[in-house]
Parts: structure tokens; sequence; C-alpha cells
């Protein structure tokens, strides 16, 4: 029950509040006296501020320029009960229909009015009701009044939708206050399956003839329903055997569902439906694009944390119409191109020569290795306990899920790219039937011996290599496209500048052994292996102690460098690694012509030999010089010894008797 308002003029709190004072200002005028207040709100009840009792300079003023004046305007009948009631507003904001869904924004202010102005109809009733009977009068003429103040209130505030009928509007409130509550005002069929034309098995048909896979447009499964409802077709399931029953489509009054193309359409294109139906109707690639859930990353704040590498085909064709395979390698947190390598064969050798171009570029910026790599089972699934085995280079491998593009993060940076860069400096970027004009390529249409033709442009595989990578150089030095985190810098200065910390070295035996060019060699003079025409030095003598017996011959492993030059190879025998060796150079002979990098050379040479000569001097100071001679017999007799019987048997000589020792020292000697 909302209390009735007080004799003196009054305003409501949210009257103070719709003027644009705030509800701070309400409790610091109070505080100070500057207003009284009149009753608790709460329940309905709103606060009531005393008109009069409003004394701090300027809230008068704004709440009459408010059109908030009690002494102007004129209230009367129930109007002046009807208060927001918030427990109703919370009902209906709750309140789920059938297929979960919560009211429209219309159906929820119309409802929660309703129960606001009903609330303030049964207040003027009871206050009416307690003063006719206070006073001894009868009660007739007073609903009658009270919906004719119903019909004729001013809606502006309270746009309600109850029925001005004193009989309507009566029973409406006594289903209100004794029966369903705030459900009396929701429309019993609002929200419900039973009003629906088109149930749940017309609805499961709909789609399973739009589900088939001839893929049928909307108005052929519209005709294929009515045939079905027909007789003409019968429909079944395939999985199960099951056939549809046309009786089962039928209304209460024994007529046949029908619908029409509008309907069909609407069903089909329906959120919940449109994601299933595209599940059957379109490839993998498609549907997770469009319907599927993503995860949602950040990247990598420091370089080298994670690198991502992935395939191409360069959008240009060779003059055999072929076009070159690429592989990438792009550092996550900067977007540079760290490593490509380019072949006519999309193979492992493709991925291998990526990763060798990738470590020259950490070798000469001395960089560390990578912590992560992210990579696909295609191409390199087989090397997956090898080199791509977490631990064996790279501390962490990430194997992407096939045919999801959009987990790769090279693949949005092989695309950024391509529409940044390539477009911009290479003609011929796009496809032939792309959707945005600028994206798509001109064709000219030619006559050949087998008809009509494109007439393209080739390159050859130099050029087009070329151009790839003059592309990546522009692309690395391009403004890093988060200029917010790493303002002023380019996409070079975030790899070199911005590394991860925990960054280890690389050990280059280990890493040539998997990605570096391989031959077979032998030590020769204690010193060199000749690779490439090359020799290469062993870092010191004693390295040969660690062959096999009577074996010289070992793998090596080195990687040439931009230059085709080999800094280091990498020698291996029986999966252990030897030694790592570096050029031996060669020096000068005649003195006239000796430089300052000869006389180093022949230094280097020169303690090479001296350790040589020294390690095998300390050798021979471990070797005796010794003859060997006859071992003479003597009469000594020797001490109790275990015989040995011709059949291998060991008896101990006392249990038989005495043997004569020295007799067998005789025969001992008499057989040398």
């Amino acid at each position: 029950m909302i209390a009735p308002p007080p004799t003196p003029p009054t305003i409501t709190l949210d009257d103070w509040l719709k003027a644009g004072l705030t509800f701070d200002m309400y409790k610091n005028d109070r505080r100070r006296g500057y207003l009284r207040s009149q009753g608790r709100g709460g329940n309905g009840r709103p606060v009531e501020i005393a008109w009069e009792s409003i004394a701090k300079e300027g809230r008068k003023e704004a709440l009459k320029a408010a059109g908030v004046d009690p002494a102007s305007r004129r209230v009367r009948g129930f109007v002046r009960f009807v208060a927001h009631n918030e427990k109703a507003m919370n009902y209906y904001r709750a309140y789920r229909m059938d297929d979960g869904r919560g009211l429209p924004t219309d159906v929820l202010n119309e409802c929660y009015t309703n129960a606001c102005v009903l609330d303030a109809v049964q207040a003027e009733w009871n206050a009416r009701l307690g003063r006719r009977r206070k006073a001894g009068g009868s009660v007739r003429g007073v609903w009658q009044g009270i919906c004719r103040e119903v019909a004729e209130m001013d809606r502006s505030d309270w746009n309600h939708t109850l029925p001005s009928h004193q009989r309507r509007l009566k029973q409406k409130l006594a289903d209100y206050l004794k029966t369903d509550g705030y459900m009396s005002l929701i429309h019993k069929g609002y929200g419900n399956q039973n009003r629906r034309k088109v149930t749940g098995d017309v609805e499961r048909l709909l789609l399973s003839l739009y589900c088939q896979d001839t893929k049928p447009f909307v108005h052929y499964v519209h005709e294929l329903y009515h045939q079905f409802l027909g007789g003409v077709l019968d429909v079944y399931d395939v999985e199960t055997g099951e056939l549809f029953c046309p009786d089962d489509f039928i209304d209460d009054q024994g007529r046949a569902l029908e619908i029409s193309d509008s309907t069909v359409w609407n069903y089909v294109n329906m959120p919940h439906n449109r994601r299933v139906v595209d599940k059957y109707r379109s490839d993998r690639l498609h549907y997770d694009g469009l319907h599927r859930p993503h995860a949602h990353r950040k990247s990598p704040e420091y370089s080298l944390s994670k690198v991502s590498l992935d395939d191409r085909d360069l959008p240009r064709k060779m003059p055999d119409g072929a076009r070159v395979k690429a592989y990438y390698a792009f550092d996550v947190a900067s977007g540079c191109v760290i490593g490509a390598a380019y072949s006519k064969t999309k193979d492992t050798d493709l991925f291998i020569g990526c990763l060798r171009d990738m470590f020259r570029m950490i070798d000469r910026r001395n960089l560390g290795v990578p912590i992560e790599v992210e990579v696909e089972h295609h191409l390199v699934g087989n090397l997956k306990d090898e080199l791509m085995r977490a631990g064996a280079v790279f501390p962490f491998v990430r194997w992407c899920n096939p045919g999801n593009s959009k987990e790769k993060r090279a693949e949005h940076m092989i695309k950024a790219k391509k529409l940044g860069v390539e477009k911009r400096h290479q003609a011929g970027i796009g496809r032939p039937f792309a959707r945005l004009e600028a994206h798509r390529q001109v064709q000219e249409k030619v006559f050949n011996q087998h008809g009509m033709a494109n007439k393209e442009k080739y390159l050859s595989m130099e050029e087009l290599v070329a151009d790839d990578r003059r592309a990546n150089e522009i692309y690395n030095n391009s403004p890093h496209p988060n200029q917010k985190r790493y303002k002023g810098m380019t996409r070079t200065d975030v790899l070199l500048q911005r590394q991860n910390p925990n960054l280890g070295a690389i050990d280059h035996a280990l890493l040539m052994r998997y990605i570096g060019q391989h031959t077979t060699t032998t030590i020769r003079r204690n010193q060199y292996v000749q690779v490439q025409y090359e020799r290469y030095q062993l870092s010191r003598p004693d390295v040969v102690s660690k062959l096999q017996p009577n074996n010289l011959t070992v793998d090596a492993y080195y990687l040439a460098g931009d230059d085709g030059t080999v800094g280091q190879v990498h020698l291996w025998q029986g999966g252990v690694h030897i030694d790592s060796c570096v050029k031996l150079e060669r020096f000068q002979e005649a003195k006239a012509e000796q430089t300052e990098s000869d006389m180093e050379a022949y230094r280097k040479q020169a303690a090479y030999i001296a350790s040589y000569d020294k390690s095998v001097k300390e050798a021979r100071g471990r070797i005796s010089k010794v003859k060997v001679m006859a071992r003479q017999a003597t009469d000594t007799l020797l001490p109790e010894v275990l015989a040995v019987t011709p059949d291998g048997y060991n008896e101990r000589e006392y249990e038989f008797g005495v043997v004569d020792v020295n007799e067998y020292a005789r025969r001992g000697y008499e057989n040398i």
C-alpha cells in the first residue's frame, strides 16, 4: 500500500533527480537543513520532499525549469499513487520465454507500466473505500470513477494498455492481485511454442530438406515440402531409415500445415538454424570462419618469444604457368620476416631452407634461439621426432591444427605483407574474382589452338624471388603496426631492441646436424679435414682420441653464409660430436710478400704443430723401453698350487699326494 500524499505540497526524489539535481545534493541539503523530507522510501513508497522547506539558492529554479512545481500542477485521483515498482521491474527483466529469450524492451515496458498503474488503482480503491466507510457513505460509483480516471489519465509518463471497461479492468486487477501476479500481465501466447504455425517437427523437416547434398534453393525446399504433404514423394532419414509421416503435419482442425516461401526462408536463416545448416552445406573453412567461436589471444611483447612458420605460393606465375613456392618464418612480436626460402617444389627441403636462412640472420645479428616455434604437420610432420622435437633445438614446439588458417600467426602476417607492401610495389597482385575491385586482376582473353585463354604476364623464378626478397626488406623496415606500444619503431627495431631476456645461445654443432649441409670426410695428418675443397683445422690434436678404433671417417655438417663461404665445420661420428673446425688459413712462404695476416696464420699453425709434438712427447713418456728374455729354470720349490687335469678339472694336490712342482716348471721351459 502506497501512503497518501501529505497535505503540504511535496515533490518526490524522482522529481529532484529529473531536474538534474544529484542524490549527493539531496543528502547534503538534508543534512545541513536546507530541505526536509517526509517518510521513508521503499516497498513502493516514494521519498517525499516538502516544497516549502527547499531553501538552498537555485534549487527551486532548477526544479521549475524542469517542470516540477507542485503549486502549478493539479494532482488528483489515483495518479498520485503511481510510482516505480522495483520488484516488478526485476521480475520482468528476469523472465524467460519457452525458447530461453527474455522479453523484448517494448513488451517489458508495457508489462511494467501496467503493473505500476494497477498498484495505484488498488491503492486509490482502498483510500476511497476507507474514506466512504469512515463517513458512513455508500461505495456506489467509486469503481466507475476510478475506471474513468484510468481511461482519461495523462499517459505521457505512464503509457499503460489497461482496459477502461469496468468489468475487464476489475478482472485484470483481480488476476493481478490474487492469481498470477506479474505473470498475468504477460500475454498467454507470447513466446509460447503452441502459437507457432511452424512446429518443431515442421522445422526439423524443412532443415533436413534444405541440408541435402544437392544444396537446394529455398523455393525448391518449399515445393518438396508440399509434395511430401500431398503424398507425391516420401521423405526418410538415411541414417535411421525412419519415414516422415504426413499425418504428423496437420493442425487441430485436421488441415495440412501449409507454409509460404518466406516462412521457409525465415526458418533456415534463423541464427540458431543457420549455424547448423551451414555445417552441412559448407566446407569446414567457410563454417569455421563464419560461425565457429575462436580463441582471442594477445601477441607477445618480446621478439623471438615465438616464431610462426608457413608456406605460400607467390601470386604471379613463371613462364611454365607454375608458381614459386615460398616458406616464411615470422617473429610474432615484431612481425619481421626472419627467414625465407624459395623452390619450384613444396617439400621438406623448402622448410629446412627457411630455417637455414633464419639462423643465418640470427647468427649474423648475434641473437638467441627462438623459445617457441609454431608449425603445421604439412611438410614438417616427418621431423617431429628429430629437429622439431621440443627441447632438441627449440624449447617449445606448437603444432597447429590442419585447415585452421586463423590459428597460425604467419597466415595473418602473409596477408598483411601481400595487401600492404606487395600490393603497393608489385603489379598483378590480386585474384581474378575478388569481391573488392581494387583486388580484382585485369583479365584479357585471347584465342589459341586450345580455345579461349587468359592473357597473363610471366616472370622468371629469379625475378619473382628477387621481388619477394625486396618486399620482405621493405616490410621489415616499415613502422610496426602497434605504434601505441612501440612508438616510432619499425618491425626491425622491435626485433633487435625488444628481445626476450631468456633467449638461449645457439648450439651450432647440434643445429647443423639437423639443418646443415652434410658430407663425409676423413681426418688427415691429425690436423684437418677437407670440405668443399677447403681445409678445416681441428681445434686441438688430441681430438682424435674421441674417434672409434681404426676409423678416421667422420660426418661433416656446415652451413654456407650469404656469400657462400663456410665459417665452421662440425664433425660427428656415430652420433657423437667430435669437434668444430675452423678454416685452415695458409700463409705466404716468401718473406718479401708476407703480411700481418700471413704471420698470424703461421703462428697458429706453428702453435698447433707444437701442441701435437708436445702431446706425442707426453705419450712417449708413458711408454717404457723393454726387452723380452726367456725365463731360467730354478730349484726353488714353488708354493702349493692347484693342479689342472687334462680335462680342465681343478683339484687340490694335497688330496692326492705331493706333486713335484719343479718338474712342471722344467716341462714349461722345454716347450718355449
